[in-house]
């Protein structure tokens, strides 16, 4: 069963408002579903055809035992705690903080893998009609380290000058789902697949470091090109803070490797930290677009913490707490919070999962400030 074919299902069995649109129903049944990987889908409600984005981007990293908050020892290298320099140098640091654009808002990098870092980008304020205005996810900012971005998806647009530098301004086709008015056998909505051209934005922002702004919606609920532009203007570098995250792992699979760190840009995902672990890591050493970092036939490892949630059909943590079908473990950490290891490919056995999730220790994942230093390796 599809991702967006479950929240569809999801906000048909909670009964929304006829004139609730399908950012409102992704919010809500992502919010219940936490291993699923969910793509650009877009859909109809109400007989109107809104247009959605989900990207999932997994994030943050593990620990060896004995290190601890501000400890030095960190895995593949030295950092705890270290800023500036040193903290970009490892790989997994935060340069840029969030900035606002009348109703636009560049939220604070959030995910960091060690050729680039991503944030999404919010549309607040957006008239729908009935009831009060919304905020959605209307695009993604990528910054990529020096030397790694390639434009070359880019270098057919218009060329522009962003603070004084190339950039090039185009558009870019992306696959989305709408919403058709019927309904299949079932009584499910059907879908259909169109390629939508939404504009795009890459720029230098220092000599051969370039970032990328791509639109994730259509119209109001993405953002427009001029938009890109005066948020490219804005965009500034700051002093590398090295990613931290709330838990580390006495015990991870050899030579599997930390790729990503942060947390997810998934509208309506409440973790408060992820973590992605590739058997084989790929290469982000030359870089056109973001890496796939869901894609099922890679062997990929997530980690996640978010707060426990009792209600509806995915309700976690679980009794009991591994599931061979679902290739994961939870591990509940107090009454507010849980972690989650899955094996999104289906690679290791139930014992190694459940060995990472029993090695896991923690930190009181709701104070950010005593959270273990991310390092790569």
């Amino acid at each position: 069963m599809s991702d967006m074919r479950q929240l569809l299902e999801i906000a048909k069995s909670d009964s929304p408002p006829a004139r609730m649109t399908v950012d409102d129903i992704v919010v809500s049944g992502r919010r219940r579903v936490r291993r699923r990987r969910l793509g650009r889908s877009a859909g109809a409600v109400g007989g109107a055809s809104m247009a959605v984005a989900a990207l999932v981007l997994a994030t943050t990293a593990l620990l060896p035992e004995g290190s601890g908050p501000g400890d030095a020892a960190a895995v593949g290298g030295p950092v705890a705690g270290q800023q500036g320099a040193d903290a970009a140098a490892s790989g997994f640091a935060h340069t840029f903080t969030g900035y606002e654009l009348g109703d636009y808002r560049v939220v604070d990098s959030m995910q960091v893998t060690s050729g680039y870092q991503s944030t999404a980008i919010e549309r607040s304020n957006l008239d729908v009609g009935d009831g009060p205005a919304i905020t959605v996810h209307a695009g993604t900012l990528t910054v990529y380290r020096p030397g790694v971005f390639r434009p070359e998806r880019f270098s057919s647009g218009s060329r522009v000058v962003v603070q004084g530098r190339e950039g090039y301004a185009t558009t870019l086709g992306v696959q989305m789902r709408f919403g058709d008015a019927g309904t299949d056998a079932d009584g499910r909505r059907t879908l259909r697949t169109e390629t939508v051209q939404l504009p795009a934005l890459a720029w230098q922002y220092a000599d051969g470091a370039w970032a990328t702004i791509e639109s994730d919606n259509i119209g109001e609920r993405g953002v427009p090109a001029q938009i890109q532009q005066q948020l490219a203007e804005r965009f500034a570098v700051g002093q590398p803070t090295q990613a931290r995250l709330p838990y580390r792992a006495s015990y991870l699979p050899a030579g599997w490797q930390l790729v990503s760190a942060g947390r997810s840009l998934v509208p309506g995902d409440t973790a408060v930290a992820l973590a992605q672990y590739a058997r084989q890591a790929p290469d982000f050493g030359s870089l056109t677009t973001r890496v796939d970092l869901d894609d099922p036939e890679t062997p990929y490892l997530r980690v996640s913490v978010a707060p426990v949630e009792t209600e509806g059909p995915y309700a976690h943590p679980v009794t009991p707490p591994c599931s061979t079908e679902g290739h994961f473990c939870d591990v509940k950490i107090d009454s507010r919070y849980y972690a989650e290891v899955q094996d999104q490919s289906g690679t290791l056995s139930t014992d190694e999962i459940k060995k990472i999730a029993e090695g896991l220790e923690f930190a009181d994942p709701a104070e950010p400030s005593g959270w273990y230093p991310v390092a790569g390796r």
